[in-house]
């Protein structure tokens, strides 16, 4: 459940809320299972935060901070993510369909068995996002790349319960592959 002080402060307008986080108070944002459809989030400070389950669908986040953010099983659907930045933030099982994330920033992203059926990655940063079971075939604009988290046959892997893995590993396989190590 949203904190409803944290919900009211977010829809007072994007200014509003950035300045309140601007102004130091970096407690945990909760905003799990919040209604937010439609709503123009442009440009909002949402590090960190805590969407869990939320309805962002036609969401208006062009330009928004939702690094590290927890979006699991969230609805992105046909939401405007441009220029977001969403470095390393978790969206297991998130709806994306239709969802513009153009030029967007997913590195280290997880977003495993996701819902990407007409998503618009153009131009996306993807490397170490991890698409496992998220089938990217209707996705635009999103191609295999050697940056994704693959096993040797070129298939994005699933982390094992609890156990992160070691993007050293993989870096250093492909420095090998390329002739640098």
């Amino acid at each position: 459940m949203a904190n409803p002080d944290h919900m009211a402060r977010l829809l007072a307008g994007g200014p509003y809320w950035n300045s309140w986080r601007a102004a130091g108070d970096l407690s945990e944002v909760d905003l799990r299972g919040a209604e937010l459809a439609g709503v123009d989030l442009r440009g909002a400070d949402l590090w960190y935060a805590k969407l869990h389950g939320a309805d962002l669908g036609a969401a208006r986040l062009e330009g928004a901070v939702l690094t590290r953010a927890d979006l699991s099983l969230a609805l992105l659907r046909n939401a405007n993510l441009y220029r977001a930045v969403l470095r390393g933030a978790i969206l297991d099982r998130a709806s994306l369909s239709g969802a513009a994330p153009v030029e967007a920033d997913l590195t280290l992203a997880k977003v495993t068995e996701a819902a990407v059926e007409g998503a618009i990655f153009t131009g996306a940063l993807v490397w170490g996002a991890n698409f496992f079971g998220s089938d990217v075939a209707s996705a635009h604009g999103l191609e295999r790349r050697s940056g994704w988290i693959q096993d040797e046959r070129g298939v994005p892997r699933r982390e094992a319960p609890g156990v992160g893995l070691d993007r050293r590993g993989l870096m250093l396989e492909g420095l090998r592959r390329a002739g640098g190590a």
